[in-house]
């Protein structure tokens, strides 16, 4: 794994990334996860091409559960579709993501209440849907493991599902962002009014696994 650079050309903000090119490596996020009723994980990444399988970009997992929260995408005709986990719930690869060797933003929500979650694409909505799971979802289980670029079928470890290309400006909230938030970050701007329970800026607290 090596390190890659995004400019956000609205901010001219440069940002530090991370190249996935091995099927073994990976980033761990270090923070500190309560459990969770709702959560937003958004990012932006540059899909590999050439990587044809079924990839994960991130994965939450707890000792009490290890299928918590993941986001995960297959190859199909130069788009990827993009799908959730949520609680061991696998919901539809429907979200498209282009192909096209360009940075995209990516945001996916959950909120237990009502069962509503979400993934945006590029500040559109990609798919969505509400109440399906409503009164048998409960809080996602605190003090787990945050992976970047690999599915975890157990807590932190037994990798299957690499993920390829590049990856920056993580962030992840317990909350579950609204449209228009969702929006302002795809052009840059920060939440000044909203905590997140870890930023890109964090970047001391990412640990890079580097495997040949």
């Amino acid at each position: 794994m090596v390190l890659c650079q995004y400019l956000c050309i609205s901010t001219e903000t440069i940002l530090r990334g991370l190249s996935f090119t091995s099927k073994d490596g990976y980033a761990r996020v270090n923070a500190s996860f309560p459990p969770l009723s709702a959560v937003s994980v958004c990012l932006r990444v540059q899909w590999d091409p050439r990587r044809n399988d079924v990839s994960t970009v991130f994965s939450y997992a707890a000792r009490a559960f290890v299928n918590e929260f993941q986001l995960r995408g297959k190859t199909d005709d130069r788009k990827v579709r993009l799908a959730l986990l949520i609680q061991g719930q696998h919901h539809r690869h429907k979200a498209e993501l282009p192909v096209d060797g360009e940075w995209h933003h990516v945001c996916v929500t959950w909120r237990s209440s009502d069962g509503f979650w979400a993934i945006y694409v590029d500040g559109e909505t990609g798919d969505s849907e509400k109440g399906k799971a409503r009164g048998n979802a409960k809080d996602i289980h605190g003090e787990g493991i945050f992976i970047l670029g690999q599915d975890q079928d157990t807590f932190g470890g037994n990798f299957t599902e690499p993920f390829f290309g590049n990856l920056t400006d993580l962030s992840v909230w317990g909350e579950a962002l609204e449209f228009e938030q969702v929006t302002a970050l795809h052009t840059c701007s920060q939440l000044t009014n909203h905590r997140a329970l870890f930023r890109w800026q964090d970047w001391s607290n990412i640990t890079i696994i580097f495997a040949i």
